[in-house]
């Protein structure tokens, strides 16, 4: 199985050491902007390097592509390779603006090429462990926390490139409060910047979430604080907190103590990475959790917390259940 990477950056390396434990798959390219930065990650691989992803695509036959760019900088990258039958990993959020993803939807759909995106979270084994312990109980509420600092790589500080804490920051948590709880039927989103002037956008959010099946859910953000992210989930009969910080799973269920000592944010990558490469091999989308198209409605989720920040007003994305 050879596979390209278009992206030299942070979350692009972390992807390709996934990909460098999986037997039978093998790196053949690497593709960036900057070629320094693509010969840091294909030279020690004896992968090739290029600069522009159309002249890869005439050069290689590919199996399978993973896309690990900053979200503005989609353009037709993951089109073009949908055209020429090659199967996408596409890193969060999967563009900056809702047309261009559901441009890029259209296309795997028409095209029928496997796709899965990086919402790791979805394969973290704390996040397993809870769907176990849940089953079929009625979830009643779900909280979620993002507390970090700035985005340290300047365009993730500029809120046109990056949309800023709640379409790049939280959006795994937004992706969660989706895989827990359903499509939310409506947002309404608060947020102000007071104490960092280093980003252009809301230092600290708070989104507030009604689910299609009545769930409620809220999604803190912050760039003022040290690194935290957990998610809380209260139900019928239970009360679980995922700590993906930690990489733990603690709380009760019919009153029964919970500790889970789960693995860390890397062997969520590794797992995610390896499911992909599985349904390619086996052409099998089944083992996918989050493809293309339901990245595209994570990123239409938290835009629409964008939209309720700036207009003040709750925005309603579905209709409520009968």
């Amino acid at each position: 199985m050879d596979v390209a990477c278009i992206g030299a950056g942070v979350m692009a390396s972390r992807l390709l050491e996934a990909v460098d434990d999986i037997d039978d798959c093998t790196l053949v390219a690497v593709c960036d902007i900057d070629e320094n930065k693509a010969k840091e990650e294909a030279e020690p691989r004896n992968a090739l390097v290029y600069t522009d992803h159309e002249s890869m695509f005439a050069g290689l036959e590919l199996d399978a592509l993973i896309i690990a760019i900053p979200s503005f900088a989609h353009t037709d990258q993951a089109i073009k390779a949908a055209q020429q039958d090659i199967d996408l990993f596409v890193e969060k959020p999967v563009a900056r603006r809702k047309e261009k993803a559901q441009e890029i939807r259209d296309a795997i759909e028409t095209t029928g090429v496997l796709s899965q995106t990086g919402y790791l979270f979805r394969y973290a084994d704390i996040t397993e462990r809870a769907k176990e312990l849940i089953g079929n109980r009625t979830i009643g509420l779900m909280e979620g926390r993002y507390w970090g600092t700035i985005p340290g790589r300047p365009w993730g500080q500029k809120k046109e490139n990056s949309g800023g804490g709640n379409v790049q920051l939280s959006t795994h948590l937004f992706d969660i409060m989706r895989y827990f709880g359903g499509e939310v039927r409506s947002i309404a989103t608060y947020g102000n910047q007071r104490v960092r002037d280093e980003i252009d956008f809301e230092d600290v959010n708070s989104s507030s979430m009604e689910h299609v099946n009545g769930t409620i859910s809220h999604v803190s953000t912050s760039c003022i604080t040290p690194v935290r992210t957990d998610v809380n989930l209260i139900g019928d009969g239970f009360r679980l907190q995922l700590d993906y910080s930690a990489g733990m799973l603690s709380g009760e269920v019919d009153g029964e103590p919970i500790q889970y000592d789960g693995e860390n944010t890397n062997h969520a990558i590794t797992k995610e990475v390896r499911t992909f490469v599985d349904a390619v091999k086996e052409d099998d989308p089944s083992y996918i959790r989050t493809d293309y198209a339901d990245g595209t409605k994570t990123l239409e989720l938290t835009l629409a917390a964008n939209e309720s920040l700036e207009t003040g007003n709750p925005v309603v994305l579905h209709d409520r259940l009968p």
